[in-house]
């Protein structure tokens, strides 16, 4: 399985289109469980919560969990019509019939094949078979006929529960103003860069409940980001104060106080990494505060302790790098900048698309600025990462002379890497920057070096 919820293109197991049960104990996200609990939690209720990747989300969250229980009964019915249908079939073919459970099971194997096909774990999504509505529709109704018909009372049971599901449903999507509810909106404002509005909802949310850790959280953070940081900060220690031992809750102490008080954003930052070990942001930050604030050796020993959380980060090793170049640890730099080419692969491309003109041309800071900003886009680093690709070029092309007296050759500095390190890098980026750094450096000694270093590397 890769980041992002994916997985390899058809690496799945027989058990994951026959188990289930999950979507009834834990229904949000239990597509994870297998391809049957995908199918029943987006059916019956917003198991994705909206695409979010989040378990916050706008519907009322105590209906719509209970939502699944009672989506047994209309489940029964709808499964009970369709075997029905089936033996109706048999014993008589007709058109109608035939029409109906042939299109259910067509758009059934096309869910199949396309978790098979699409490596995501998403893909097990009922909305891609709406247009099966009619056939689980007409199920349903050949199913309550068959059940019902039997006993008046059994229809009366039937019926009530019936009622009450679909209640439940109309109760799930009914929104009553409240502290989740103006979470959800601010922090759907704050993700399409409309602050003002998200403070004004956090705000309102601190009005509803005013012990609220999360919400006071909120409100400084979205305080911080229109530039008011003495109120942030009275905010988020306000937010402390609720919830001494909550994670969160430093980080955006933390995060309020950077821009005013170095140290105390160092500290409160450490201070969540303590309560919440697994806080990927309060180590991003962390890191942030290190470097900005020039202590390059903390940083690299950080380094190793970001990464053990979060291995396949790309941000982590770009930060990682940035670190160890700057304490003159260039090898231990080009290592990390190794992962980050295997673990962002497609910064080849605009390297290879945009480099070599560029540097014959002599504009070697146009094309740092280009390869920046490009990373940037696709990547979604923060700004503090953007100095990584800068990193990137210095340890390429300007900081590695600093370790011969001249003129210097990237493949002199390969070559002086252990064997293994060549194999951190893919192919295509080795040989783009060893060929850049040829075009400015043509000594004999950098031919030798160069040869040197790619028979280790094909070693």
């Amino acid at each position: 399985m890769g980041s992002h919820g994916g997985r390899i293109p058809g690496y799945h197991t027989a058990v994951d289109y026959l188990r289930f049960g999950r979507s009834l104990v834990h229904p949000l996200f239990s597509g994870f469980a297998g391809f049957a609990d995908g199918i029943y939690s987006t059916l019956w209720g917003d198991a994705l919560c909206g695409g979010a990747s989040s378990l916050t989300f706008a519907w009322n969250q105590q209906p719509l969990v209970a939502g699944y229980l009672w989506a047994l009964i209309p489940t029964a019915l709808i499964l009970i019509g369709a075997v029905v249908a089936i033996i109706q079939f048999v014993r008589k073919p007709s058109s109608e019939l035939f029409l109906l459970l042939g299109f259910s099971a067509v758009l059934m194997l096309g869910l199949i094949f396309m978790t098979l096909k699409i490596p995501s774990y998403a893909q097990a999504k009922a909305f891609y078979a709406l247009s099966a509505i009619t056939p689980l529709c007409f199920f349903g109704a050949l199913g309550w006929e068959t059940t019902t018909h039997i006993s008046e009372r059994l229809r009366f049971v039937l019926g009530t529960l019936v009622l009450v599901w679909a209640t439940n449903s109309f109760a799930t999507y009914w929104i009553t103003p409240s502290v989740a509810q103006h979470l959800y909106a601010a922090k759907a404002l704050a993700a399409h860069d409309q602050i003002d509005r998200a403070n004004a909802e956090a705000a309102r949310a601190v009005q509803v409940d005013p012990l609220n850790a999360t919400a006071r959280g909120l409100h400084a953070l979205s305080l911080s980001e229109l530039g008011d940081d003495a109120e942030a900060v009275k905010e988020a220690e306000r937010a402390v104060q609720l919830a001494p031992m909550d994670s969160a809750a430093h980080l955006n102490l933390a995060i309020t106080a950077k821009r005013t008080d170095m140290e105390r954003a160092i500290a409160e930052a450490r201070r969540a990494i303590e309560l919440g070990p697994e806080n990927f942001s309060a180590y991003q930050l962390l890191m942030k505060c290190l470097v900005e604030s020039g202590r390059y050796n903390e940083a690299a020993a950080f380094g190793p302790e970001w990464l053990a959380v979060s291995p396949f980060d790309v941000a982590a090793h770009s930060s990682v790098a940035v670190a160890m170049a700057q304490t003159g640890d260039l090898a231990a730099a080009a290592r990390q900048l190794g992962y980050v080419m295997m673990l962002q692969p497609n910064a080849e491309e605009a390297l290879a698309q945009t480099a070599p003109d560029r540097v014959v041309a002599g504009e070697s800071a146009g094309w740092i600025a280009t390869t920046s900003r490009y990373c940037d886009e696709r990547a979604g680093f923060t700004a503090n990462a953007r100095r990584t690709r800068v990193v990137a070029c210095d340890v390429s092309r300007l900081e590695l002379r600093a370790m011969a007296p001249r003129q210097f050759a990237l493949p002199s500095a390969l070559a002086r890497l252990p064997t293994g390190a060549f194999q951190l890098f893919s192919p295509r980026w080795l040989r783009l920057t060893l060929r850049l750094e040829i075009f400015h450096v043509r000594v004999a000694a950098g031919e030798e070096a160069l040869s040197e270093g790619t028979r280790h590397w094909r070693c």
